[in-house]
């Protein structure tokens, strides 16, 4: 039932957008070039819901490699048992798309030093998700995770440097 809905609200957008672009299209009164604005207008209007989602997975990204745990030092933590502690999670302003931020502390199963520190991003889907009937009650990105940069790369580092992690 899900699929049919969405395919039925994919419908109604597409049949939108080509009544758009035929309405806008023809307000050009020279006919030799009305044809090809109507097939510009069809692609720029296809395209334009997830052009926010293209540049917010680019912020998304380029936030994870400067603030992840990729660049975070974890030579105090080598060979250690760690305990993960998150921040409270905030929105990072400047981004296209909503983007919040938490940081990510690893502390010394032990002593309780703070070994690890990082930032973990997570991102809200573009206007086409949070605000028409296509994200199925979802706020997720379409075009990619959203949910954490770090969970892969923070497993290949922990084996890598044997840091086991210590859930409580």
């Amino acid at each position: 039932m899900i699929g049919l809905m969405f395919l039925a609200t994919i419908a109604v957008c597409f049949v939108s957008i080509l009544w758009l672009s035929s309405t806008l299209g023809n307000l050009v009164r020279n006919t030799a070039y009305r044809g090809i604005v109507k097939v510009i207008i069809f692609f720029i209007l296809l395209s334009a819901p997830f052009v926010d989602e293209v540049i917010g997975k680019l912020q998304f990204e380029s936030l994870c490699r400067a603030n992840g745990i990729e660049s975070a030092d974890v030579s105090k933590a080598r060979g250690k048992s760690v305990k993960v502690v998150y921040g409270e999670r905030s929105f990072v302003e400047g981004t296209i798309i909503p983007i919040k931020q938490s940081d990510v502390f690893f502390r010394n199963a032990e002593t309780g030093e703070i070994v690890i520190q990082h930032k973990n991003y997570y991102a809200l889907g573009g206007w086409l998700m949070r605000y028409t009937p296509i994200s199925l009650g979802s706020n997720q990105p379409f075009l990619f995770g959203g949910s954490t940069c770090s969970v892969p790369i923070e497993q290949e580092i922990f084996k890598n440097n044997s840091i086991t992690l210590l859930y409580k």
